[in-house]
C-alpha cells in the first residue's frame, strides 16, 4: 500500500514538473525574443551613435605650383606667352583653327527710318556666315611645320593695358561645388566645412592689349580694309559700302597653357571694331534711300593645339595587400600601331603587367607605375603613384564629453579601424592620429591625447587619424 502511495506521489510530481516545463516554455520564447530586440537596439543605437560621432574624413590637399610661376607683371607676363607660343612650333603638335565674327545686334544704329532699321538687323546673321563660312580653316598632323601659321605674339611689357590668370578656384569636398570666391561655408549646400582651395590644371589667361595699329595689323588680320572689300564683295546684291571707318575698341589674347607642361592648348586673338559706314541699297532693296550706321563688329580666330601625350586614368591609387586595380592608358597620337609598355619602380611593392593591372605585394610600400610610348623619335610618358596598405576606415575617441576644473587632467584614447563599423581584427597599417584643440585658452592637448584645463570655457578638442584624416571630437567644458 504504502508502494502504491509512493507511486502515486511520483506521478503527482511528474505532472507537476510537466505543467512547470509548459509554463515555463510560454513565456521563455517571448523573453528570449524580447531579448533578441533588445540587442539589435543597442547595436543600432552604438552603431547610430558612431555614425554621429564620427565625421567623414577629408584630407587636405597639396597644392602643386606649376612649372612656370604665375607671371605677376607685364613683362613677365609677355615672356611667359611667347615663350610658349614659341615652344609650340618649335615641338610641331596637331593644329586646328577657326574664326567667329560677330555683329552686336544691339549696338546697330541709322540715320534712316526704323524699316531700314529692321532691314539692318535682318542682314546681320547672312553677313556672319558670309565671314565665317570663307574662313581657310588651318589644319596640320602631328610633326608638320608650323611656322607662318601659328601666329608669335612677339609681344613686349609696353605692349600690354592689363592681364588676368585664372586657376585657383575653391571646392566644396561635401556637394561638389565650385565657387571663385573662399566662403567660410558652402553657399551651395549650407555644410560647415570650409570649402578647399584647388588649382585647376590649366593656366586660363586673358591679356589686354593697347590699341596699337601695328598690333592690330601684325596679330589681328585681316585688317579692316580687307574685311570691308571682302564683304562689300559678298554683299553687293543687297548693300553697297560707299564709304567707311572704324576705331579699334579692344584687343585681347586669350589663351590656355597646361601648368605642368607649359603646352600651350589654345590661343584666341580677339578684336572689337566700331565701324561708320554710308549704304546704299540695291537689288530688292533699292527702293532705300541710303543711310548711315554704326556697329559694334567682334573677330575671333582661333587656335587649338594637340600635343601627343599618354594619359592614366589614375595618378594615385591605394590599394591593399595581395589586391588587384587597374590603370587605363590613353593615347594622344596618330600611329594606331604605337604600344604602350608599362614599368613599375618597385615590383617588391606592386606589379603590372603589359594590359595596366596591378597587383600588390604583401607588405606594404609605396611605388611608381609608369606608362610610356615612343613616337615621332620621342618618349611620352606618364605615370601613378601607388600606394600598398591597409587603410584607416574609422576612428573613434573614446569620450564625447568632458568636464574639467581649471588645472585638472584628463586622457584621450583614440582607436582606429580598418573597417567603417570598428570592429574589424586586422590592423589598419597606420595606426597613428595627431592631437587638436580648437581653444588653447580653455584647454590644451598633447601629442597623447593628455587634456588639460587652462581656464574656463568650452573647447572641442579633437583627434584627426594620420591616414585617411578621419575626425572625432569630444567637446571640453572647463569650469
Amino acid at each position: 500500500m504504502a508502494d502504491n502511495e509512493n507511486l502515486n506521489v511520483s506521478r503527482e510530481e511528474i505532472l507537476s514538473e510537466e505543467e512547470k516545463v509548459e509554463k515555463k516554455g510560454k513565456w521563455m520564447y517571448p523573453a528570449l525574443i524580447a531579448a533578441l530586440i533588445l540587442i539589435f537596439i543597442v547595436i543600432f543605437g552604438y552603431g547610430l551613435r558612431l555614425v554621429t560621432t564620427m565625421e567623414h574624413p577629408y584630407p587636405p590637399v597639396v597644392l602643386t605650383e606649376g612649372k612656370t610661376p604665375v607671371p605677376q607683371n607685364n613683362e613677365e607676363m609677355a615672356a611667359y606667352l611667347n615663350e610658349v607660343v614659341a615652344h609650340a612650333i618649335a615641338e610641331k603638335p596637331k593644329l586646328s583653327s577657326d574664326r567667329n565674327v560677330s555683329v552686336n545686334g544691339d549696338s546697330v544704329e541709322t540715320d534712316g527710318s526704323e524699316y531700314v532699321k529692321r532691314t539692318l538687323d535682318l542682314l546681320v546673321d547672312p553677313v556672319e556666315d558670309t565671314i565665317d563660312g570663307d574662313f581657310e580653316a588651318v589644319s596640320t598632323e602631328f610633326g608638320d611645320d608650323l611656322e607662318g601659321l601659328l601666329p608669335q605674339p612677339a609681344l613686349t611689357a609696353d605692349d600690354i593695358e592689363s592681364f588676368s590668370v585664372d586657376y585657383a578656384h575653391f571646392y566644396c569636398v561635401v556637394c561638389g561645388a565650385v565657387s571663385d570666391v573662399q566662403t567660410e561655408t558652402c553657399e551651395n549646400c549650407g555644410t560647415d566645412y570650409r570649402p578647399q582651395e584647388r588649382y585647376a590644371d590649366d593656366y586660363s589667361i586673358s591679356v589686354t592689349l593697347k590699341n596699337d595699329p601695328a598690333l592690330l595689323q601684325r596679330l589681328f588680320g585681316p585688317d579692316a580694309d580687307q574685311s570691308a572689300s571682302y564683304l562689300g564683295e559678298k554683299i553687293a546684291d543687297k548693300v553697297k559700302i560707299e564709304d567707311y571707318d572704324y576705331t579699334c575698341e579692344s584687343l585681347t589674347i586669350y589663351f590656355k597653357t597646361n601648368r605642368m607642361s607649359d603646352e600651350l592648348k589654345e590661343i584666341k586673338y580677339g578684336k572689337v571694331l566700331n565701324v561708320n559706314a554710308r549704304l546704299s541699297f540695291t537689288g530688292d532693296y533699292a527702293a532705300f534711300e541710303p543711310v548711315s550706321c554704326s556697329c559694334a563688329i567682334g573677330d575671333v580666330t582661333e587656335y587649338y593645339l594637340t600635343f601627343p601625350a599618354v594619359i592614366l586614368n589614375k595618378h594615385e591609387v591605394t590599394i591593399e595587400p595581395k589586391k588587384r586595380d587597374e590603370l587605363v592608358a590613353t593615347r594622344v597620337q596618330t600611329d594606331s600601331d604605337c604600344l604602350v609598355t608599362w614599368t613599375s619602380s618597385d615590383e617588391n611593392v606592386v606589379t603590372v603587367d603589359d594590359e595596366g593591372f596591378l597587383k600588390a605585394g604583401k607588405q606594404p610600400g609605396e611605388a611608381t607605375v609608369t606608362a610610356s610610348m615612343e613616337f615621332g623619335g620621342r618618349t611620352y610618358s606618364d605615370s601613378c603613384k601607388v600606394t600598398v596598405k591597409v587603410p584607416v576606415e574609422y576612428l573613434r575617441v573614446n569620450k564625447h564629453k568632458m568636464k574639467l576644473k581649471t588645472g585638472e587632467s584628463q586622457t584621450l584614447k583614440a582607436r582606429v579601424s580598418a573597417d567603417q563599423k570598428g570592429f574589424s581584427m586586422e590592423k589598419p597599417t597606420v595606426t597613428t592620429v595627431s592631437w587638436y584643440t580648437t581653444d588653447e585658452s580653455v584647454a590644451t592637448v598633447d601629442e597623447n591625447g593628455t587634456v588639460t584645463a587652462v581656464g574656463p570655457g568650452t573647447a572641442t578638442v579633437y583627434a584627426l587619424s594620420d591616414d585617411g584624416y578621419y575626425k572625432s571630437s569630444c567637446v571640453v567644458t572647463v569650469s
